[in-house]
């Protein structure tokens, strides 16, 4: 391992073979029904073609998961391990016009576990948007994701894990995690 450029540690074993089902996005009317309930989880919804425009998002399995968070402070943090630059990026809105980016990392080269800062960040909690994917030319194309429960140790929350390919169920590629306490 480089001692000028280290990778952080990302046990990506554990995100293997997982069962995956398609995701059913949800309308908008129960997307406003889970905010208000501040039923914490992971939903997924559409992207509108507007929005998908904006960020350079496509692909098969195009679509953002609504993270119903805490109204408090929430650790933010991301790993991946794939062979393509991933993305994860994180924005306040579905409204292209009124979207403001709150997190948007990319790996910095192919097999690397680097996604963000190494700490990750503190967003302010409330409903965000999240969009996993890879690169391809000058565009970005959608990964499939899965909600995974389990919190880190000593605190609340979930991860949302993504694969690049249809081939494996492997759900390493661009992994963001949500945790408070």
């Amino acid at each position: 391992m480089s001692k000028r450029f280290p990778i952080p540690d990302f046990d990506r074993d554990q995100f293997k073979n997982r069962a995956w089902v398609a995701p059913k996005p949800i309308d908008e009317g129960e997307q406003a029904r889970l905010a208000a309930s501040g039923a914490y989880g992971a939903y997924p919804v559409k992207a509108s073609a507007a929005l998908a425009e904006k960020f350079g998002l496509r692909g098969d399995h195009l679509h953002l998961v609504m993270c119903v968070l805490p109204n408090k402070p929430v650790q933010l943090n991301g790993r991946s391990w794939a062979w393509y630059i991933q993305r994860g990026l994180v924005i306040d809105s579905l409204d292209p016009a009124k979207a403001h980016v709150l997190a948007d990392w990319k790996t910095p080269r192919p097999m690397n576990t680097r996604l963000g800062p190494d700490a990750g960040v503190t967003l302010p909690g409330g409903v965000v948007y999240l969009f996993c994917g890879h690169r391809y030319s000058d565009y970005w194309i959608a990964n499939r994701t899965l909600v995974d429960s389990e919190a880190p140790a000593g605190a609340q929350g979930y991860s949302v894990l993504s694969a690049t390919d249809d081939d494996n169920d492997d759900f390493h590629a661009c992994n963001l995690s949500f945790s408070w306490n």
